[in-house]
């Protein structure tokens, strides 16, 4: 496609627009030289763009996205642009649409399987209570999903996506399951929260008792006590106030003591697109605190800030939070 070039916009062009303008053309063209050549110019015209390129390809690298760039530079060595061809806004923008072509895809596919399947679904943040046919109620919390197996032997309920709080009608004859990513509760008569983020499954109760079926638990998690699973099988057993369980509910979201990532998982539910926490240090960080779900992108900033951290919204599908 020979001459690719950045569009520079008259005014007011900022260094981490114009690294990510080049961020594309680098990707479309990996093997133009006359195209490696405007870039490294860019990049060597200015400190700032130097800063720009490399927080770009940062943020590249969180996605796992760091295919071949061409002006690879080095990464300590920030690439810099250089200036508009005529024909960069076309290019530029059918790179654009291949990336965000692939952002519906990503988003979007695991959602319509989970659609398809559900007897229950919610939308970005819509919440909604369900009366079950054997008198218990549901919950269901932002961009969540049931489904539902109700026989004469067992009630079972499979939480497909997102976070369900349940208050459970009492049936001897029938146990009330819930299962979400392979992790089983049965209910013992109560109220509990369940929620499957992407890493990890949490219980939490708010009255009477559960059992969670995993080896490392122990005894049956009463009014109080929370227990979160990771992919892996290591557990992680506390105990709060029993309000906070389902506390969602209200607006509301109160936490105490809970990872960075964790919260961000949740805010996403509620904010829609994909929030990435980058770095294993800034997502293992504790939060405690109380946020309006209805104000997410808020809340997300107020987590962040917390930690001395920064959030970008690349695109409204992707929101990146990073100590730089």
């Amino acid at each position: 496609m020979g001459d690719v070039a950045i569009q520079r916009p008259d005014t007011g062009n900022d260094p981490k627009d114009e690294a990510l303008r080049w961020l594309i053309a680098l990707r479309e063209e990996p093997d133009d030289p006359a195209l490696a050549a405007r870039f490294e110019t860019w990049l060597a015209q200015d400190e700032a763009n130097r800063r720009a390129w490399a927080e770009a390809r940062r943020v590249w690298d969180v996605l796992g996205e760091a295919g071949p760039l061409r002006g690879q530079a080095p990464r300590s060595a920030l690439p810099a642009a250089a200036r508009p061809g005529r024909r960069g806004r076309r290019i530029v923008a059918a790179g654009v649409a291949g990336l965000l072509a692939v952002c519906m895809i990503v988003l979007f596919q695991p959602a319509i399987a989970i659609w398809l399947s559900a007897d229950h679904a919610t939308g970005v943040a819509e919440t909604r209570q369900i009366r079950l046919e054997d008198g218990s109620t549901a919950w269901l919390g932002a961009d969540s999903a049931i489904r539902l197996s109700f026989d004469a032997g067992e009630r079972r309920v499979t939480l497909l996506a997102g976070e369900a709080y349940f208050e459970v009608e009492s049936d001897a004859a029938r146990p009330f399951r819930v299962v979400a990513d392979g992790v089983e509760t049965t209910v013992l008569g109560t109220a509990f929260d369940v929620r499957a983020d992407a890493d990890a499954v949490s219980v939490a109760v708010n009255r009477g008792r559960v059992a969670v079926a995993v080896a490392e638990v122990g005894a049956p998690l009463e009014a109080g006590d929370w227990i979160s699973i990771d992919a892996s099988g290591r557990t992680e057993r506390g105990r709060s106030d029993p309000e906070l369980a389902g506390g969602w509910r209200s607006g509301m979201l109160a936490v105490q003591d809970r990872p960075v990532a964790e919260i961000a998982q949740v805010l996403s539910r509620y904010q829609g697109g994909r929030i990435v926490v980058a770095g294993g240090e800034l997502a293992a960080r504790r939060v405690t605190g109380i946020y309006d779900l209805r104000a997410p992108a808020e809340a997300l900033q107020a987590v962040a800030e917390t930690h001395g951290a920064r959030v970008r919204r690349i695109s409204p599908w992707l929101t990146v939070v990073s100590a730089w």
